[in-house]
């Protein structure tokens, strides 16, 4: 394992990257998303961490790592190429048969997975992304027909094979009933990975880290057949219109209730995400329900939506 890594100090994931690096015994330094290349080189960093950059911004600082000779906690410069470019990808999918369209008025499922260097890829199921700017995420996604989840787990581990993608990867889905296609692929981190991390017990940062220094997935005991999903996460992101420093944020407490994110650092609308976890979804909406109506922040707060947001699962 490289043993000091940048991680770029932006938004509520900086501080889960850091406490995962540090619970392996690597050294973490925070570095800004303006020239994250040139204060890890002044640092003295082996490796860099994008938190949920996009794939332009991927792209662009594995070219840099190449050049500097920094390790790169993503895919590689030749499949993030790839994934910029939507008619690159979907062509891909589409000689692989797997059904491509654009974003549209679907229902929203992810499904995330974990690929090593070697082009072995598995999956840590599905989850549903809803509400106005992805607010709500839940996993599994609830009331999915059998065979539309295994069929979107399968498609996705197959277009991440073809793209030829390493670490952690999510490909989107649209469904309509029991047809589904693929609208997009998300290299990294996303946010609503603790959705997943609360399901499945794994912590997807740090196979990120283990993946980026050549772990196979063997290695690290994740098998297919080792992962198995238990219970139900809700995730939901918190915006407030003070998200500032100093802001006020009482949060709710009791078992099941994880909080990413800290609001004394948050320069952003997004002050945290509030993940919540119970054996399931009956257990983990009341639980939700119970916490976003213990929460206070200063200002006006889409918890209002949140809970409507809701609604639609019962």
């Amino acid at each position: 394992m490289f043993t000091s890594l940048a991680v770029v100090d932006d938004g509520p994931l900086t501080r889960r990257v850091a406490v995962a690096a540090h619970e392996l015994g690597v050294v973490t330094t925070f570095v800004s998303a303006r020239d994250p290349l040139g204060d890890a080189l002044d640092a003295g960093a082996d490796a860099i961490h994008l938190l949920d950059a996009d794939a332009a911004t991927q792209l662009t600082v594995a070219r840099g790592c190449l050049a500097m000779g920094l390790r790169f906690v993503g895919a590689s410069v030749e499949a993030l190429a790839a994934v910029v470019d939507p008619e690159r990808w979907k062509a891909v999918a589409a000689d692989a048969g797997i059904a491509v369209t654009d974003p549209g008025d679907g229902r929203r499922i992810d499904v995330q997975l974990l690929a090593d260097l070697g082009g072995e890829v598995v999956h840590l199921r599905e989850r549903e992304v809803t509400g106005g700017d992805d607010a709500v995420v839940m996993a599994p996604a609830p009331r999915l027909a059998t065979a539309v989840r295994h069929g979107l787990c399968r498609e996705a581990v197959r277009l991440v094979e073809k793209l030829g993608l390493a670490g952690a990867v999510t490909v989107r889905f649209e469904v309509d009933g029991d047809a589904f296609a693929a609208v997009a692929v998300l290299p990294g981190l996303q946010l609503g990975h603790t959705a997943t991390e609360e399901v499945t017990n794994l912590d997807l940062v740090q196979a990120q880290l283990h993946l980026a220094h050549g772990a196979r997935l063997v290695d690290l005991g994740l098998t297919q057949e080792s992962i198995i999903v238990r219970g139900y996460a809700i995730q939901c992101r918190v915006t407030a219109d003070s998200g500032r420093p100093g802001t006020r944020w009482q949060v709710p407490g009791g078992p099941g209730v994880r909080i990413d994110g800290d609001h004394h650092r948050s320069t952003s609308r997004l002050v945290a995400a509030l993940t919540f976890r119970g054996r399931d979804l009956v257990h983990t909406m009341r639980r939700t329900r119970r916490a976003l109506t213990e929460l206070e922040v200063n200002g006006t707060t889409n918890v209002p939506e949140l809970h409507h947001a809701l609604t639609r699962h019962g």
